[in-house]
């Protein structure tokens, strides 16, 4: 062993300088690090790391079974003070997103399936598939296009702006409706991201009752973890229908056990709530799209 790999032993902590007693314990008495201390190895860096936003410990089992095989326990846990027998919500939610991102890219039917042609090389596949001469984006016809003041006839009389502009509605133009459909799908996981705050404030209009923000974040928060878990395995099972369906059942039955709601109460808030959770992550899965192909 290298005599460097522990640091010498101090009477005292190199944390906060609190005297240790004697004999010597493991973690500080004021602020709880570790007395022993030595060069980690790549193992324990990573288990540090992962483990301050991936939940890695003994819980996660127990979590998980709640979260996917009893609705609305999880929340429930929480609100009642049970927070150290089960992961605490949003380091749920992160090991969720985490693992589905981690699967998701390694999975054939991942994101980079949803990588495009460029607009104009695939207009000119498909012009040429059908026998008709290709269309040169450079002599076709410009459009007399006006954005206020500006004509972009003139660009000098734009400014930075009203350019960048003028460049993300030709590039928008461009993009067939295919090319919008598969780049907001490969976005949507993206979009669910800036959804669960938004979630959260469907669900204080819709099935309040009396609650406050924090604690629809909470439920936000742990059907999330699930949302993401089971997109990937639809993803990777190719179980869309089924598991929509299945997915959708098990809301209903954590909106009435968190709610306190009747079946009917439940249903409505549920078809409401989904219906507007999908049109608002289409809008914001669409936005992304936008942007990239703007800075493309």
């Amino acid at each position: 062993m290298s005599p460097h790999a522990h640091a010498p032993e101090l009477p005292y902590c190199r944390n906060c300088h609190f005297t240790l007693a004697v004999p010597r314990p493991v973690y500080c008495g004021h602020c709880g690090q570790e007395t022993d201390l030595h060069p980690p190895s790549v193992r324990e860096m990573l288990t540090e790391y992962l483990g301050h936003y991936v939940a890695l410990d003994g819980p996660l089992w127990r979590t998980l079974w709640a979260l996917i095989c009893l609705p609305g326990l999880l929340t429930n846990a929480y609100f009642h003070g049970a927070r150290r027998r089960y992961v605490l919500p949003l380091r749920v939610y992160l090991s969720a997103s985490f693992v589905f991102f981690v699967g998701w890219a390694l999975l054939p039917q991942g994101p980079t399936q949803f990588i495009e042609a460029d607009p104009a090389t695939q207009a000119e596949t498909v012009a040429a598939a059908r026998g008709e001469p290709p269309a040169s984006a450079a002599s076709a016809p410009r459009l007399n296009k006006q954005i206020g003041d500006c004509d972009m006839t003139r660009p000098q009389t734009c400014n930075a702006v009203e350019r960048w502009l003028d460049g993300v509605i030709d590039k928008a133009a461009q993009m067939t409706f295919e090319q919008w459909k598969a780049r907001a799908r490969a976005l949507a996981p993206y979009a669910m991201l800036a959804m669960q705050p938004v979630f959260a404030a469907l669900l204080l209009t819709f099935a309040g009752s009396g609650r406050r923000y924090a604690e629809h974040f909470v439920f936000s928060l742990h059907t999330h973890s699930l949302w993401f878990l089971a997109l990937l395995l639809a993803v990777g099972a190719s179980l869309e229908g089924g598991l929509l369906m299945a997915v959708f059942a098990h809301g209903l039955v954590a909106l009435r056990r968190v709610y306190g709601l009747g079946w009917w109460g439940a249903l409505w808030r549920g078809l409401v709530l989904s219906c507007l959770y999908f049109i608002l992550l289409s809008i914001v899965a669409t936005v992304f799209a936008l942007l990239i192909a703007a800075t493309a």
